[in-house]
């Protein structure tokens, strides 16, 4: 027989489902749901309380399934870590299904990333503590972010969207980069007159290029002074 460990990491992930349609559930899923409840009433003593009867028992594997479905818990890594902060709680009582999902999804930190709120001001800045601060800005809009405001809602959403994607690779131990096609940020979002003014831009940077005018304040001075015959200091 089969423990559960062995059919936690044996078991393929969960379907992706639509919560609206109804849920097949394979055996593959069966397995991975009832090895969870058996962990589940290993760490949690009191779990009679919440699962009485096999009849209560099955009523809320169900319904597990459903939430699991809803909230976009489809992979075993989203499982295990779940799992793991079961162990820290140190409760008595098991989880609801609500509880149990908000243990599976991990903060930045887990990860060695920074908060939201600091990755978008790091975005905003240009400066980036984590690799996934600037995957996630470029998949927003570097040219968005460089003169927007903190208060930007729209773009904030935006980020912290791209900001979200990069986290679940981390926590299914993908790689962090790679294109989010889904991304809201996407040209192919951006309206026509977004789209106009970052061409104007980059053709304008391109030009100053081109005819060797200065960017920025020091070379700018240095070629005033050059044209004096002076040196700058």
């Amino acid at each position: 027989m089969k423990s559960v460990n062995q059919l936690m990491a044996a078991a393929t992930n969960l379907p992706a489902v639509e919560p609206t349609q109804a849920i097949p559930v394979s055996p593959e899923t069966t397995e991975v749901v009832n090895a969870l409840f058996r962990k589940l009433r290993g760490i949690f003593p009191a779990w009679r309380q919440a699962w009485p009867s096999t009849e209560a028992l099955n009523a809320a594997k169900e319904e597990w399934i459903k939430g699991f479905a809803a909230e976009g818990i489809r992979s075993l890594e989203q499982i295990e870590f779940g799992i793991q902060n079961c162990r820290k709680t140190k409760k008595p009582f098991a989880p609801s299904v609500g509880e149990f999902i908000a243990l599976c999804k991990p903060s930045p930190e887990d990860f060695g990333m920074p908060p939201v709120a600091d990755a978008w001001i790091e975005a905003l800045m240009g400066t980036y503590s984590h690799e996934a601060v600037h995957l996630a800005a470029k998949a927003t809009g570097l040219f968005d972010l460089r003169g927007a405001k903190q208060d930007d809602k729209g773009l904030r959403q935006r980020f912290d969207r791209n900001y979200e994607v990069i986290l679940r690779r981390a926590q299914d131990g993908q790689p962090l980069d790679g294109k989010i096609l889904t991304g809201i940020g996407h040209d192919s979002q951006k309206s026509e007159l977004e789209l106009a003014n970052e061409r104007a831009d980059r053709q304008a940077q391109a030009r100053i290029i081109q005819q060797g005018i200065p960017a920025d304040g020091a070379s700018a001075r240095a070629l005033l002074m050059a044209k004096f015959g002076k040196r700058a200091s």
